[in-house]
């Protein structure tokens, strides 16, 4: 099926999740896969956990959302990870999704529209990648955990250097997921796009927007829950308990007021924290 996300101009195209189970059994663990997940572990500062044959999987899992993105002439995907692959032995797209964002095509998990054209509109207004994830306050330290598996690693920009990286196990104790480590004192924006509706109930498609600076990484273990965990503390947020959104995309550098004023320009509803 096809649709449109409302006042974006996104058309979205739905297909089968059994495409991508079939695309998968059908790619074989090619030459370039192989190269591609050697050079990924090169690239990391360590690995735990996780085995050559994760990376391998992963990376497969790379390929054949390429594939299917090709076929449907499409630039971005989401799909229900959990949902279609988490009782198949098919690896998570974490790392799939980790270099499609680094590549600068948009990925998004767990089939969230909002966020995919946040991390679409990231891509790009900034020519960097975001980084989707789950929001969790730290009560103690007025300060919000943005947790999630498939973080990318080239933050500063598509053309700069990678941020430092681990490969380690997915929370679920499967597959092989990057760790990035994020910078503390770098300043950061959080963008969430809800997106509205149109006809007879025309409700505006708004955009949280926030900023604030990184105070440290979360290691996980011993801390529990998604393997990439950053502290951020947003400026002028006092109860992190009400901080707005889920879902919502991490992205170096304050970009509150360009947001802001692409909302205006795009007849959008900015909703500034």
């Amino acid at each position: 099926a096809d649709a449109e996300l409302p006042h974006l101009g996104m058309s979205l195209r739905y297909v089968p999740a059994g495409d991508f189970l079939d695309e998968y059994k059908r790619t074989p663990d090619s030459e370039e896969i192989l190269a591609m997940a050697d050079q990924y572990m090169r690239r990391a500062r360590r690995q735990s956990g996780a085995t050559r044959q994760d990376v391998i999987n992963g990376i497969k899992s790379y390929v054949v959302a390429r594939t299917l993105l090709r076929r449907e002439e499409a630039d971005g995907i989401t799909m229900d990870c959990l949902g279609a692959l988490g009782n198949t032995k098919v690896s998570l797209p974490c790392i799939a999704w980790s270099r499609m964002n680094d590549d600068g095509i948009p990925a998004a998990c767990e089939a969230d529209l909002g966020a995919a054209a946040s991390q679409t509109l990231v891509q790009y207004l900034f020519d960097r990648p975001g980084f989707q994830q789950d929001p969790v306050a730290e009560t103690a330290r007025g300060a919000v955990i943005g947790a999630h598996c498939s973080c990318p690693t080239r933050l500063n920009g598509f053309d700069k250097p990678a941020e430092p990286f681990d490969i380690v196990h997915h929370h679920g104790n499967r597959d092989a997921v990057p760790r990035t480590l994020w910078r503390p004192g770098q300043r950061v924006t959080c963008i969430d796009v809800l997106p509205g509706s149109t006809g007879q109930k025309n409700v505006p498609t708004k955009m949280i927007i926030s900023a604030g600076e990184v105070l440290e990484n979360v290691s996980v273990p011993p801390a529990g829950g998604c393997v990439v965990s950053v502290m951020v503390r947003f400026d002028n947020v006092k109860d992190v308990l009400a901080f707005p959104g889920f879902h919502q995309v991490f992205l170096y550098g304050d970009f509150k007021d360009q947001l802001a004023q692409y909302c205006h320009l795009m007849n959008l509803e900015p909703v500034i924290v």
